[in-house]
């Protein structure tokens, strides 16, 4: 039986990655972007039987409500994997001294609440399988031992509040056999990394799939990279 991911924030970089990876594979992939239909590798990809698009704001309920009811009729039987990819930067550029109000509701809005929506929205699907995955693009950026500069503020302060939600999800769904990871994708040549990252978008995501089909138990609700290794909190 084939693998049914759910990925979100899929119509550039990282997400529409996912999206190639999975569907050279038997597995079925679902993906979600907010414009769908403004990203034409997305729509090319779309043509493979085995990869459905949705619509997907993850900071409207609305649009939550129905992304879920059309993943609920194209995979009735449940989804194996979601993996909460869609994220913003939140005035990524800002210090400490220049971070706005602004640019901190965009990142918590997008990063954490937009993150909780969806997965609470997609768990009696997720509940389904046997799966059970859930597994939140986190950032390096996010750990509090690593930090040693004030850059980027409301983004490592958002990130930051992901590893905490998703902590907290790995022990609220534990008991349920679900396994919650955060996973860092490195430093990737995308339009948020920039042309200067060390690693390629195809690395990135090859090494992020190899730990998603190597999860056990065992890796519930930790902060791993997308070499394998632990990242401290």
């Amino acid at each position: 039986m084939p693998m049914i991911y759910v990925v979100t924030g899929t119509s550039q970089g990282i997400g529409l990655e996912y999206v190639k990876q999975l569907s050279a594979r038997d597995d079925i992939v679902i993906a979600c972007a907010r414009n769908p239909e403004k990203s034409e590798e997305l729509q090319a990809l779309a043509v493979n039987k085995n990869v459905h698009v949705a619509t997907l704001d993850i900071v409207n309920l609305d649009s939550v409500k129905t992304a879920v009811d059309k993943i609920q009729t194209l995979a009735p039987e449940g989804i194996d994997v979601l993996i909460n990819n869609a994220g913003s930067p939140g005035g990524f550029g800002a210090h400490v001294t220049t971070t706005t109000p602004d640019h901190y509701r965009d990142a918590f809005e997008t990063n954490v609440i937009g993150t909780s929506n969806i997965t609470l929205a997609l768990l009696p699907l997720l509940r389904k399988r046997n799966t059970r995955y859930i597994i939140n693009i986190a950032s390096i950026m996010a750990s509090i031992e690593n930090t040693t500069t004030g850059t980027a503020t409301s983004y490592r302060v958002s990130k930051t509040g992901l590893n905490m939600l998703t902590r907290m999800m790995a022990c609220e769904f534990g008991e349920e056999s679900f396994t919650v990871l955060a996973l860092h994708p490195g430093w990737v040549r995308t339009k948020m990394g920039t042309k200067h990252a060390p690693v390629s978008p195809e690395d990135s995501i090859s090494g992020m799939l190899s730990v998603i089909d190597n999860l056990s138990k065992e890796k519930n609700g930790k902060y791993i990279s997308y070499e394998g290794n632990e990242i401290p909190w």
